[in-house]
């Protein structure tokens, strides 16, 4: 199972921030409030673009 941060890109205001591939929990916007990331038991539904994707080793 790989572990994956990814850099989101909110679909709102376009204000980029780190979030774990694998939330457990709805991730908001630290700008907007705006639902970023929600989680679905796996990978999150994302409201946005990943900018990229960063390993954890």
């Amino acid at each position: 199972m790989a572990q994956k941060f990814l850099k989101v890109e909110c679909g709102e205001c376009g204000n980029q921030q780190k979030i774990y591939s694998r939330p457990a929990s709805k991730v908001e916007c630290m700008v907007c409030s705006e639902p970023i990331a929600k989680p679905t038991g796996g990978k999150a539904e994302l409201n946005g673009n990943v900018v990229t994707e960063l390993e954890v080793e």
